[in-house]
């Protein structure tokens, strides 16, 4: 049969999957029709990625390769980061800003069970211990380094009343 003779309704559609990433649906490429991952730049992106951190794992060669490849790319650009860090002083401030709280996350992991400081039973008044990392402090009675604080309004009343 000639093409010409054939209808509208012959015609080949293409079939449409679901990008792994994105999960929007688009016609793979008829030379790779296997192809998993659209054409977007993002999901392309994405894909590169992946391959190069799993063929890192898997390759000792390829991953001697990029390491010896890095090397010596910052054997020929010494001052990079410093150069970097003084164009970018917004980077380093967010960059100070997160170390810190890594180090306040890091001090909180080891003072898990750390009852030492003060006898709280003691005082009277009482204490409340708020925070963003002290789902971490399991046993720890006394552990950051920022107190506040609050008198209740019926202990004031009995002192001034």
């Amino acid at each position: 049969m000639e093409p010409s003779i054939l209808g509208p309704e012959s015609e080949v559609k293409p079939v449409l999957i679901r990008c792994l990433y994105c999960h929007q649906p688009f016609a793979p490429s008829l030379f790779h029709p296997q192809q998993i991952i659209c054409h977007s730049p993002e999901c392309q992106r994405r894909r590169k990625s992946d391959y190069h951190r799993r063929k890192q794992q898997t390759d000792p060669q390829y991953r001697q390769v990029c390491e010896e490849s890095r090397k010596k790319w910052c054997l020929n650009h010494p001052n990079y980061q410093r150069q970097y860090r003084k164009d970018h002083s917004e980077y380093v401030e967010q960059n100070l800003i997160a170390q810190k709280r890594r180090d306040q996350r890091r001090r909180a992991r080891n003072l898990v069970k750390n009852n030492l400081a003060i006898d709280l039973k003691r005082l009277p008044a009482e204490v409340w211990l708020v925070g963003p990392d002290l789902g971490d402090l399991v046993k720890n009675n006394l552990a950051i380094s920022q107190v506040m604080i609050f008198q209740t309004v019926a202990a004031t009343a009995r002192q001034f009343g």
